[in-house]
């Protein structure tokens, strides 16, 4: 599900890194069932239901805790529904995965990978607020931060920035996985931008580190967002350097290159008297 990020000042789901999976739902969508799209769960097979997809696989340990929180004699149908509601969200089709994700919910309101999945579905659909409440649930039942990143980004789409801050604040670099740890930084330099604090946004990003022996996702979503900062700060040379950075590792990840182009058919005594 390849996106490219907006600015990290814009009320966008894709002025955040790319919205990460999640734990649950990164191993309930790691294959497809073969054949006619029988959901396997442990070794049983399910029964064919009216589905617009494929049913995704769903790796046992979910499988297990979708049997431990559903409502009693629900929990085959709730791997059943679930694997189609990862089905849709994997197509891309979030109507159809907040449909049968909310489905879900009502068989185990305290599912941890329900309630993550619908609240991720609600973010890439675009609707904050929805989001918000399912992820904010997913926190509180798993006692887990690594989704704060998401969280906070919805606070920000609702014009609440404090608030996103507030939650990426829970986050310390020796307890979270780079990754995460990294998307907060991204969400907290939009918050401080949405204020108008676009200098304290750039500080926030230049203090992590930006110069891996190997770069990944995490880090060219970080450059993306640094270049887009100085850009809007009237630091164009820099802002261009950041921009090739992002390019040259993976030109189709950002509009990185577009940017660049438009960075360089920039007047010259503009981008002079800016820098």
């Amino acid at each position: 599900m390849t996106h490219k990020p907006k600015p990290a000042g814009s009320h966008s789901r894709t002025s955040s890194p790319s919205p990460r999976p999640g734990r649950n739902l990164g191993r309930a969508a790691g294959g497809r069932n073969a054949g006619r799209g029988a959901a396997r769960s442990g070794g049983e097979r399910a029964e064919r239901r009216t589905s617009k997809y494929e049913p995704a696989h769903i790796a046992d340990d979910i499988v297990k805790e979708l049997h431990a929180t559903a409502r009693p004699g629900k929990g085959e149908i709730l791997v059943q529904v679930f694997a189609d509601a990862v089905a849709g969200f994997l197509a891309e089709d979030y109507a159809e995965a907040i449909r049968l994700g909310d489905q879900a919910k009502h068989i185990a309101l305290r599912s941890i990978a329900v309630r993550e999945f619908l609240g991720l579905a609600y973010y890439r659909a675009g609707r904050w607020k929805e989001a918000a409440r399912e992820l904010a649930a997913y926190k509180r039942i798993s006692g887990s931060t690594d989704q704060n990143p998401v969280l906070a980004d919805c606070y920000r789409a609702m014009g609440r920035p404090e608030r996103a801050l507030e939650l990426c604040g829970e986050l310390r670099f020796k307890d979270s996985e780079p990754p995460v740890y990294y998307e907060c930084a991204i969400v907290s330099a939009g918050a401080f931008a949405d204020m108008g604090e676009v200098d304290a946004a750039i500080a926030l990003l230049e203090r992590l580190d930006l110069r891996p022996e190997v770069a990944e996702q995490h880090h060219l979503r970080t450059w993306y967002a640094l270049a887009d900062l100085l850009e809007r700060r009237g630091r164009f040379t820099q802002a261009s350097e950041w921009f090739e950075a992002v390019a040259a590792v993976d030109p189709d990840l950002t509009d990185a290159p577009e940017r660049v182009g438009l960075l360089r058919t920039m007047p010259p005594e503009r981008r002079s008297g800016a820098n």
